[in-house]
């Protein structure tokens, strides 16, 4: 064999070598490469959108401590029963605080609509003109206390010893208090 010979039998032989590398090495290996850059740029963008994921319920579990406190206040200004005995209560400390007497009141649980109830309550007291509107004031005010949702509806005022000073008053008035009505199907 010559020389010439030698180096073609070498010559191919090499690129037989370089040809067998690329294809059955250095192809299936760049192709897996290739299959693990889109993997992990498709992996960064899950992680990216949990990221934005996680923020979004980190402010909702912020938010959540302050909504927990005001539903329990919204509970106290509506809650799910009349709860006529706490009402009476709160009613007759606003009495107190006011500086009217009470002489009757009589509650009347009416039925519910659109989501809501109300309880009236018929009110005789006595008292000054300037105490019953501190009444009516504190009343209207209960909820931001907080306390139950109050309404003054009827007010009527009669003279009941008009020479004392300051002149007394026999007042007749509604109040209304509200309640989550119940819905149907035990919510």
């Amino acid at each position: 064999m010559s020389r010439r010979n030698i180096y073609i039998v070498v010559g191919l032989l090499l690129v037989l070598l370089v040809a067998g590398y690329w294809f059955l090495l250095l192809s299936p290996l760049r192709a897996e490469i290739g299959t693990v850059e889109e993997n992990i740029t498709r992996e960064q963008q899950e992680l990216t959108v949990a990221r934005t994921k996680l923020a979004q319920l980190e402010g909702i579990r912020k938010r959540a401590e302050k909504n927990r406190g005001r539903i329990l206040e919204l509970g106290k200004m509506l809650p799910p029963e009349p709860q006529i005995p706490s009402l009476l209560l709160q009613v007759q400390d606003l009495a107190i605080e006011s500086g009217i007497s009470f002489m009757s009141i009589s509650p009347n649980v009416g039925d519910p609509e659109g989501g809501v109830s109300r309880t009236n309550l018929s009110l005789t007291c006595d008292g000054s003109f300037f105490d019953v509107i501190d009444f009516i004031y504190r009343a209207e005010q209960l909820a931001g206390g907080p306390g139950r949702l109050l309404m003054v509806q009827n007010v009527n005022l009669s003279g009941k010893d008009l020479s004392a000073t300051p002149p007394e008053l026999n007042v007749n008035m509604t109040l209304i208090a509200y309640q989550r009505a119940r819905v149907q199907g035990g919510q």
